[in-house]
């Protein structure tokens, strides 16, 4: 997370756990919602016939991801994950490791390690801490403080992948017509505030059997206005939780075309914490920053 990593690299790190967790086994998609059923709850309310339609399938595979009581013990994730960024004939220009440690329940807390340049991003809560080139920096300087919050927040979001599709005020739309045992895509509108992405967000996911995990995730960002592909492969599983091992970022274009690689990434010793080291959130000598709602900061 050098300064000439930014702002293209920055982002395409934004999704750099795309996905951290993959489906597990489901024979294929149907509208019922056992996960609900199991909770002996209803299952919240679409919006509208085509999201209920299409939130239903995403609804069966999410209760697969680890299932409902496994999710609520998982207090979070810690792993290692190599980037590597292609030149003319696939040769690497640069190669960078780091380490995430992402909590996965109450207010924001995630860290990033960069090994090779020992960056260090820390978000906990509304407190965000930046450690770069020898110093931590400080509350003047808000586009560091900026980006690093949204690449962490980035993060945190997609580890959430896929319950955090299910909500019924995320427009969401089938792309296609599904059968059992093919593919279904599905397409989700960003297009109000206060969902976790960007409002004008568009992202389509595709769940592939034989397992119904995630494959492709293609989506528009209205922060770079560009369209980005993912590519996830070679799942692997730990405690009945399985993840894609290696990633694949392309540039892309509305149809969803692959361009050229941005990056390619492998993830390496996944750990699934039932207690994250609360720690790592509050390292000697760091001071706190804390986003002001008129996007300025200011020391806590």
């Amino acid at each position: 997370m050098s300064s000439n990593s930014r702002p293209d690299v920055r982002f395409a790190v934004v999704v750099l756990a795309l996905l951290v967790v993959a489906a597990a086994a489901v024979a294929g998609p149907a509208p019922a919602r056992p996960e609900a059923r199991r909770a002996g709850v209803a299952a919240p309310p679409a919006v509208d016939e085509s999201t209920a339609v299409a939130q239903a399938l995403v609804w069966d595979v999410r209760a697969l991801y680890g299932g409902l009581d496994n999710w609520e013990r998982m207090d979070g994730f810690r792993y290692y994950v190599t980037y590597t960024i292609p030149g003319p004939e696939g040769a690497p220009v640069r190669t960078w490791t780091e380490v995430h440690h992402v909590w996965l329940h109450g207010a924001p807390r995630a860290r990033i390690d960069v090994e090779e340049d020992s960056t260090i991003v820390i978000v906990s809560g509304d407190t965000t801490r930046v450690f770069r080139g020898g110093a931590w920096v400080g509350a003047a300087d808000t586009t560091v403080i900026a980006a690093a919050r949204d690449q962490a927040l980035d993060l945190l979001w997609s580890s959430q992948l896929p319950r955090n599709l299910v909500n019924p005020a995320i427009r969401t739309r089938l792309r296609g017509p599904t059968a059992r045992g093919e593919p279904f895509t599905a397409r989700f509108h960003y297009d109000r505030p206060g969902l976790g992405r960007p409002e004008g967000t568009v992202l389509d996911v595709t769940f592939a059997p034989p397992t119904y995990a995630m494959r492709r995730l293609h989506w528009y960002d209205p922060r770079t206005r560009g369209w980005y592909l993912l590519e996830l492969a070679d799942d692997k599983s730990r405690y009945d939780w399985t993840w894609a091992e290696r990633r694949t970022l392309h540039a892309s274009n509305a149809a969803g075309e692959p361009g050229p690689v941005v990056w390619t990434a492998v993830v390496q010793d996944l750990q699934i914490e039932p207690a994250m080291p609360a720690a790592v959130l509050a390292p000697v000598g760091s001071a706190g920053v804390v986003p002001a709602p008129a996007d300025t900061t200011r020391t806590r």
